[in-house]
């Protein structure tokens, strides 16, 4: 047998080892429950970076894996995300807030414009809760709940 014979042989082999390692390795299935859109935007952004859903369920799990000894690595990694979900949120509810702004200023001017009393608070100087505890009082008082 010439040398090059028996050098593509032998690659041969360690290719066949290897694939037959590779075919032998045991798989699990991971099964879990995300919302509809999450997981339609989330396929179009792995798709878009070249993984697939496996490979990056995978990637979590090798992330996982190689900090499990320091969960504090672990929930920096995940909070990213969480990140991304509290500015969402902190967006949304500017633009509530913004909308509301705009209703009393737009209530305001009918209001002076027809000679209506209906002075309101700053809203910008209350507290959440301050906001919510005046919110509700005047609601009881409307439903004759309570006496102001």
């Amino acid at each position: 047998m010439s040398e090059a014979s028996a050098m593509r042989s032998e690659c041969a082999q360690t290719t066949q080892v290897r694939f037959t390692r590779a075919c032998r390795q045991q798989k699990a299935q991971v099964n879990a429950h995300i919302d509809a859109d999450l997981k339609k935007a989330g396929d179009a952004g792995l798709a878009e970076a070249g993984y697939t859903p496996t490979q990056a369920i995978g990637a979590l799990w090798d992330l996982a894996r190689r900090y499990r000894d320091d969960p504090e690595k672990i929930r920096e990694a995940l909070s990213a995300a969480d990140d991304d979900v509290a500015a969402d949120k902190m967006a949304e509810r500017e633009r509530r807030k913004d909308a509301l702004e705009r209703s009393a200023t737009l209530v305001d001017t009918l209001c002076a414009q027809y000679g209506l009393s209906g002075a309101r608070p700053d809203l910008g100087a209350l507290s959440d809760r301050e906001y919510y505890d005046q919110f509700m009082t005047e609601h009881f008082v409307e439903k004759g709940l309570i006496n102001e």
